[in-house]
């Protein structure tokens, strides 16, 4: 009897390791011999290459909070991020601020004098095609290109597509999350729900000089203590670091990620956006702001607290 037990939890292994990640066990077989990675990502909803349908490593810290951006206008930031990608909303009086919820992360929007992310917000949704067709016809109304481009896709879907916003201030890259995914990565959210927008998978940061990236690196294993993932390229017959990747787990299917990448054509603008990150518990915060005030990292309102 135990022998058959053995045997019946190994075949379930292999099943598991066949199945898409759904776990469809037909999808598998619907895969050739030698398919090409477009073909898989069609068929299974993943690309092997892309780190975000992998697990996030052990010690990721917990979450990629929120981005917080200031925009000219209040409403034309509503109707791209709500309408347009779906996002839930909340919207808080007392302070002005509109929160466009992706899962257990949020984009928070204040008017004022519009800032940028250096680089590109990068989100998962349910449905593309829905994205294209509202933010298509926003661009009209607002009489401004919203949608600039259809991308292949990096982790599942027909295809990716890189927006600007209502302000033509940032870029956002929006594409279907994994097949079967959805509904794992709504049950990680604490907000409201949203009809289309699941999470926030990358804000990805460009740096005019690869000095910067091991800068950035130094930060992250120093400082904060999290989990870095680091690129190198060769230049003029020297290997140096090209990439930085923060690595956040909040929950099952999400492997978040803050990535620096180097570009030398990137001028960083005057009017920057802020991020916020979340560290295991009250130790580590602790920790963290310490080595940072010893250091005259904080500003000078933060430096005078106490924690």
């Amino acid at each position: 009897m135990e022998q058959i037990k053995q045997q019946t939890k190994r075949l379930a292994k292999i099943c598991h390791d066949m199945c898409a990640p759904d776990q469809s066990f037909v999808q598998y077989w619907l895969l050739p011999e030698r398919a090409p990675e477009w073909y898989r990502k069609l068929v299974l909803g993943t690309g092997s290459a892309d780190v975000h349908v992998r697990a996030a490593p052990k010690d990721s810290l917990p979450l990629l909070g929120h981005i917080e951006l200031a925009v000219p206008k209040l409403e034309d930031a509503k109707l791209f991020w709500m309408e347009g990608l779906g996002c839930g909303e909340t919207y808080n009086p007392t302070t002005g601020q509109l929160w466009a919820h992706l899962g257990p992360s949020q984009i928070r929007l204040h008017q004022g004098t519009a800032s940028r992310w250096p680089g590109e917000i990068r989100v998962w949704v349910e449905d593309i095609r829905a994205v294209a067709d509202m933010l298509n016809m926003l661009g009209r109304t607002l009489d401004t290109k919203i949608v600039e481009e259809m991308r292949e896709a990096r982790t599942g879907g027909e295809y990716a597509a890189l927006l600007h916003d209502a302000a033509q201030m940032n870029k956002v890259e929006a594409s279907e999350a994994p097949s079967g995914w959805a509904k794992a990565l709504r049950s990680i959210g604490q907000g409201p729900s949203s009809k289309n927008g699941l999470a926030l998978s990358d804000a990805m940061i460009f740096l005019p000089k690869r000095t910067q990236i091991q800068g950035v690196a130094r930060f992250y294993e120093h400082y904060i203590g999290s989990v870095i993932t680091k690129k190198y390229a060769v230049y003029e017959a020297q290997a140096l670091m090209d990439i930085c990747m923060v690595h956040f787990g909040p929950g099952p299917k999400l492997h978040q990620t803050l990535t620096y990448k180097a570009d030398v054509r990137y001028v960083v603008p005057s009017s920057l956006a802020s991020v916020c990150i979340y560290v295991v518990d009250h130790v580590q915060f602790h920790l963290v702001y310490v080595k940072c005030k010893a250091s005259g990292l904080l500003s000078a309102d933060c430096s005078k607290r106490t924690w």
